[in-house]
């Protein structure tokens, strides 16, 4: 980008700069994957529209700074870069201004995003969080990972893997382009399908290494508790097969195709699960301060969108 403090602030939005951090030496590592038991070609996306999404992140994050509406995307009226909707006054949605431009920094003239416009009556406590990351993004009343979120999941998801995986998991976030090998596409249930959860959950907590794979996946145990890598598991369950969304109804309205695997260890039964402890004493092993008899991952804190596992279903038949 031309603007260098733009620049540092989308890396901050996305979590590019830790990103990088965990991927710099790029290491090509293996390029084959196994799924099922079976090599197989990782499900990646190629270098032409990886940089064609590079290109289209780079001119979103420039027509933001410029408060202009429109989706460099495509889904009109949504905002891959912030997650929120654009302005749909003055103009239209897909023309005119956005709220988002810094001329409008400070304006109590009733300039903002059309998020703003739309939630009229705000909710109290953390339904207030809830509500605000929910209104763009899909809401799941049903999970394919027992004792684990999806809508929870999604959230850490967009924090934290979106400059590599991308918004909707294509694999063709802004950082894809730098990586080799290149991040897998997490929607290709021909593939993903047949991973169990312990698998995912491990490459999740451990990084690429921890599978014998690349580097450039990086290890988020010391980054997220172990309940909230369920959650993660749980959202990218629900998005298999799940193509890129034509509009804004089609975005919210994911139908996943996986199916849960027979015997597949899931947060509420990995208390009693032996590959499970076997899994965690070396990862636990590998994580600086941790380790010991008691593997809880990182310790357990409830509140905001995370429940313990015995109460998601609850929570998740809410909608949030």
């Amino acid at each position: 980008m031309k603007n260098n403090k733009l620049k540092l602030s989308v890396v901050a939005m996305t979590g590019f700069a830790v990103l990088m951090w965990a991927g710099t030496s790029s290491v090509a590592g293996e390029k084959r994957c196994t799924a099922g038991g079976v090599k197989v070609e990782c499900p990646t996306q190629s270098d032409a529209a990886l940089k064609k999404a590079s290109d289209a992140y780079e001119k979103e994050a420039n027509d933001m700074a410029k408060g202009k509406s429109g989706s460099t995307y495509g889904i009109s009226v949504f905002d891959y870069l912030t997650g929120v909707g654009k302005r749909a006054k003055k103009g239209s949605a897909t023309a005119g201004e956005s709220g988002y431009g810094s001329k409008h920094a400070g304006d109590t003239g009733g300039r903002h995003t059309e998020l703003w416009d739309r939630v009229k009556a705000p909710k109290k406590g953390e339904a207030v969080y809830n509500q605000w990351t929910n209104n763009w993004s899909p809401t799941f009343k049903s999970t394919l990972v027992q004792g684990a979120d999806p809508n929870e999941g999604k959230q850490w998801y967009y924090v934290y893997c979106i400059a590599c995986h991308g918004w909707t998991l294509q694999g063709d976030g802004p950082n894809a382009i730098e990586l080799d090998p290149r991040p897998r596409t997490l929607t290709k249930g021909s593939y993903m399908n047949k991973k169990t959860n312990l698998e995912l959950f491990t490459v999740i907590k451990g990084g690429g290494e921890a599978v014998s794979l690349s580097s450039s996946m990086p290890d988020w145990g010391n980054v997220l508790l172990d309940q909230d890598i369920w959650n993660v598991v749980a959202f990218v369950r629900a998005m298999q097969d799940v193509k890129p969304p034509k509009d804004v109804n089609d975005y919210l309205a994911p139908k996943s195709s996986f199916k849960p695997i027979a015997g597949d260890v899931n947060p509420l039964n990995a208390p009693k699960s032996a590959d499970f402890a076997d899994a965690q004493e070396l990862l636990e092993a590998g994580m600086a301060g941790r380790g010991g008899k008691n593997l809880v991952g990182g310790g357990y804190v409830n509140g905001g969108l995370r429940k313990a596992p015995k109460n998601v279903a609850k929570k998740v038949s809410a909608g949030y």
